[in-house]
């Protein structure tokens, strides 16, 4: 690069950083009359609901200010409801391999004893299906083939 042509690249360099900085001071002042002017509406809305006769509550600023609360419980109210429901379908998602977990124990269970299975009720058809388990055959419950006078009471240990 030249001499020349340097000093006119600092040139447009210095010249754009000036911009930037006015463009700044712009901004910065606009942000400030903005404030101003809504600290003026808000006043303006105070004194003229007082004038009235009118209660705060009839407040166009008042009105804003709850308005913006209520918009702030609400977005937390959302999150809320959305941690709820990925527990919720955490929970069901570990009832359900839980239960086909047990469902499967009870299978080779069933499989590997001298038992005789009947088919599921209607109800428990239903509750199954709402519970998505995995039921490879819907037997669950557990008749047994052998005499009745072969069979030893069983006593239970609580």
């Amino acid at each position: 690069m030249t001499d020349q042509s340097q000093i006119s690249y600092q040139i447009q360099l210095f010249n754009m950083e000036t911009t930037v900085e006015k463009l700044e001071a712009m901004f910065q002042k606009s942000e400030a009359d903005l404030d101003y002017i809504e600290r003026r509406l808000k006043l303006d809305f105070i004194n003229s609901t007082a004038e009235n006769g009118s209660s705060a509550e009839e407040n166009p600023a008042v009105m804003l200010e709850n308005l913006k609360a209520v918009k702030a419980k609400y977005s937390l109210l959302c999150s809320d409801v959305k941690e709820i429901t990925n527990a919720q379908k955490e929970s069901m998602e570990a009832i359900r391999t839980s239960l086909s977990g047990i469902m499967e124990v009870i299978k080779q269970c069933q499989q590997t004893s001298d038992l005789e299975v009947s088919s599921l009720t209607a109800l428990e058809q239903e509750a199954a299906a709402l519970l998505g388990a995995a039921v490879g055959s819907p037997e669950t419950q557990v008749l047994s083939t052998e005499a009745p006078q072969a069979q030893q009471p069983q006593t239970s240990k609580r």
